[in-house]
Parts: C-alpha cells; structure tokens; sequence
C-alpha cells in the first residue's frame, strides 16, 4: 500500500534521484545560492537569506547524524528551508529508491521526489532536483516575497539580495535556450535580420521589432517577423520570467517596440504602445499578436499625412498609388483624400468611417471604392468640381449618388458617356429642338448619332413622319450616313 500523490519509481526517475541525492550529501555546499549582496539592514540585523544559508551549513555539518537529521526533519520550530534539507539529507542515505511522490507546478515545472520528514514538499522537491534551473528555486521562494532576488542558469545560482542586480553570464544563457537564434555583440543582442548599430540607436529596423532594455545596459531585440512565424507552447517572456524569483521581469527589464512608417514617428504613440507591452508582460497578449498590435497604436497617432495600410505618405498623390480602381476612381479619390487631409479619420472596408486618436487620414481598405464611399458625403461635390465639373451639374450628381450610391466605376464612366456627349454638342451652335423645318431635322439627327448612337438616328428617320419635307430631310440625312439600304 502506497502513500496519496506517490508512485512506483521507475529505472531512470531511480537513476536520476540516486545521482541528485549523493551529489547533495557530498557537495551540498556548492549547491546553496552565493549570496553577492554585502548591504547592511537597519539596526545591525542579519538579512534573512544569510540566516538560512548558516542554517543550511549547519545541517550540512551534521549530514552523516543521522538522527541528528530524523530530529531536524520534524521540528517544529527552526527554517523551513533547513527541515526540508533535513529530509533530503535523509533520503540520500536510503539505498532504496522505489516510492517517490510526484511534485508539479503551473510554471516552474514538475519532478519526483524523495519525500522524509515534515517540510514542505515544494521545498523538498527543488532541493533533491538542483539539476532543473527552476525548480531549484523554489526553496528560497519565502525570500523572493520578503523583496530578494535570485537568479538561476545553468552557469550559477545567486542570490542578488534586495536589488536585482543582473548576473554576469544570466543573459546569455536564458537567451541561448529560448527559442530564437540570437547573434550577440557586446551587450547587444539580435534575431537575423536586425542591424546591431540600428538596435543601439533605438533605430528603426528590417519589418520593426520588440526590444528589452535591461538595467545593466544590455538590450535584446527580437524582430517582429520572428514573432510572428516561431511559435512555442509557452511564450518567451514567461520562460526568461522563470529564470529568476520573484519571476518579474519588470525589476530588471523595461520593454519597447520599434517601429513606424518610412517618413513618419512614433510620437505621440507612447501610451498605446506602453498598454500594448504591459499587456505582453502580463501574458494576456499572444507574442504572434504584437506587431499587428504595435502597428495599429502607431498608425492611430500619426497627426499628418496619409496612411494606407501599415505605409505612411506624406501626400495623397503617392498614396493612391497603392488603392485598386480606375484612373477616374483614382482621380476623384484623390481629390477627396486631398479635401479630407488631416480630418483624423480611418476609412475601413465598405467605407466606414470612424474617428481617430491622430489627425492622419487613414484608410485601412483596398480599392478606390471604399474610399469614395467613405469620403464622398462631406467630400464628394468638392471632389467633382475638382475634376472640372460644372457645379450646378456637380451638385446633381453628388446629391443623386447620396440618395441612392452606385458602384463609383460605374458611377464614373456613366459622367465620362455624359461628359463626352456634353462636349460633343458644345460643338453645335444650336440644341436639338431650336432650328424649325428639314435642316432643323438634319441637324437634330446628326447630334443624335453623335451622342446617343447611330442606331437611335437611324430608327427616328425611319419612322413615319408628318409631312413631306420631314420625309425628305430624313432620306437625305439616311443617304449622306450611308444607312440607305435595305
């Protein structure tokens, strides 16, 4: 019969604990976390890290008494770091290793462990596991909430007392067993692609990126493009979080993004940008989701200009450029974007508009379209008067499409027909319906096929008419067309 939370140990969990347990009863000492702070407390007082690595040694001097160690594992009183080394120094002379219990945590991991005496097995597992960087940490968790940092690689353990000073040789570590592939010069360093003189600066990079500044000078700088395409099961600032206690990576890091349109600045973007990355640090972001979301907060706060998608122009004639449609969809759309220059306004697809935090004009669609649709209320007759329409006629047009919109490419090529026609008979010195008997007539057929089609001339003088000399005006105007036969 075995103990809740236990199990039968297999070879390997065997193996390991075997190897971990008499690694702690001969070098226990060099498994304690150096304590690098020399600072003093209030008063002469001994900080509480200090006190229980003395205790630790102390035991450790007592770790072949056996009963010595069966006492200390069960008090009542004394460390509790102390009794679960107690425990663990017990264990490691057992010679049987058959029934360990299983220790998991949300975030710093899981193993087996060798459960003696009365402390707390949280403790007692980090102690018998001083392999795992994390794990291991787990003792000294009471002390990261009294305000003492520690530090866990593969390269040290240290305690860097109430300050978070950064070890040397931390950095590289965590950062060599994340999941990105960084290339390092200096205290500098970056994912492919980014420019190491370019990241010093704060400059803007490649497609942009997410930078870590430490408070020891050095930066990380990770490209947004890397974000987006090396996924993990858990995020890179919840792994690196872990390799120190309290895992705040906020003591030791402040963290930006970098980037803007070409031509443009960050200005203005700064509080988005910090809600973007507290939200990151909080792991409530996804890490794929934060270059979309550092785009959007930069974009928003553009005062000028013109913004097509993640680009930024500083006039309308170039970015237009970059919006489906016709030459006159573009032509009318620019006249509106120019109208509507500094309006502080995002036109999505559809042509939906709704504020924004910058004066920029923004569109977030693709096609000339949604831009008339969106603009064209507040900015569609100035736009056609723009084009060189007459404005009592600009005025019909813009009030009809208001009432009942059209696709504007077809919007537009029915004003080109009308426009074409328009000009055509500015050519006559006389509308049709002014000159009375046949040349009356003949005129008026000639200006019907001219705007409105040969075959619309054609049927009227085919069809009946009135009197003689209508009839003759027709044949003869039917005769000069070349439309007298059949």
């Amino acid at each position: 019969m075995r103990m809740r939370g236990t199990k039968q140990a297999n070879i390997d969990t065997q193996k390991r604990l075997r190897k971990n347990l008499d690694k702690l009863l001969e070098e226990g000492e060099t498994l304690l976390p150096a304590m690098t702070w020399n600072g003093k407390l209030k008063w002469g007082k001994t900080d509480p890290v200090t006190k229980t690595l003395r205790e630790l040694r102390k035991i450790l001097s007592k770790r072949n008494d056996r009963k010595w160690l069966a006492k200390r594992m069960m008090a009542k009183r004394g460390d509790d770091v102390g009794k679960a080394l107690a425990g663990s120094l017990m264990a490691a002379h057992d010679e049987d290793i058959s029934l360990v219990g299983n220790y998991s945590h949300q975030s710093f991991g899981k193993a087996s462990y060798v459960r003696r005496g009365d402390g707390k097995v949280a403790y007692q597992a980090g102690i018998q596991n001083h392999h795992m960087t994390t794990l291991r940490m787990l003792p000294w968790e009471d002390h990261a909430k009294r305000g003492y940092f520690f530090f866990s690689w593969r390269g040290g353990f240290i305690c860097t007392g109430p300050e978070p000073n950064i070890p040397s040789g931390w950095l590289d570590d965590v950062l060599s067993r994340s999941r990105f592939n960084f290339a390092n010069q200096g205290n500098i360093w970056v994912t492919e692609g980014l420019d190491f003189e370019a990241v010093a600066e704060d400059d803007m990079d490649h497609e942009g990126y997410l930078l870590l500044n430490f408070i020891d000078g050095s930066k990380v700088a990770i490209g947004f493009d890397k974000l987006e395409s090396e996924k993990s099961k858990s995020s890179f600032i919840h792994d690196l979080a872990l390799s120190m206690l309290p895992p705040n990576l906020s003591t030791v890091m402040t963290p930006d993004a970098v980037w803007c349109p070409n031509g443009a600045t960050r200005e203005g973007s700064e509080e988005s940008l910090e809600r973007v990355l507290d939200a990151w640090m909080g792991l409530t972001l996804n890490e794929g989701s934060i270059s979309k979301r550092v785009k959007m907060a930069v974009l928003h706060h553009l005062d000028d200009g013109f913004i097509v998608g993640e680009k930024w122009f500083d006039n309308a004639e170039v970015a237009i450029e970059e919006l489906n449609g016709s030459a006159p969809e573009k032509e009318l759309a620019l006249k509106l974007m120019q109208e509507a220059a500094g309006s502080g306004i995002r036109i999505s697809k559809g042509g939906e508009v709704i504020e924004r935090s910058g004066n920029a004009l923004e569109i977030a669609a693709t096609s000339c379209n949604d831009v008339l649709s969106g603009l064209w209320e507040d900015h569609g007759l100035a736009g056609l008067i723009g084009i060189g329409i007459d404005e009592d006629e600009a005025y019909d047009l813009w009030s009809n499409q208001c009432k009942k919109k059209r696709a504007f490419g077809k919007f537009l090529k029915d004003i080109q027909s009308q426009r074409s026609r328009a000009n055509i008979t500015k050519k006559f010195p006389y509308r049709k319906g002014k000159i009375t008997g046949p040349v009356g007539l003949i005129h008026d057929l000639t200006l019907t096929g001219l705007t409105e089609g040969m075959g619309k001339a054609e049927k009227t003088a085919l069809a009946k008419k009135s009197n003689i000399d209508d009839e003759a005006a027709s044949w003869a105007w039917l005769m000069a067309s070349g439309k007298s036969r059949g």
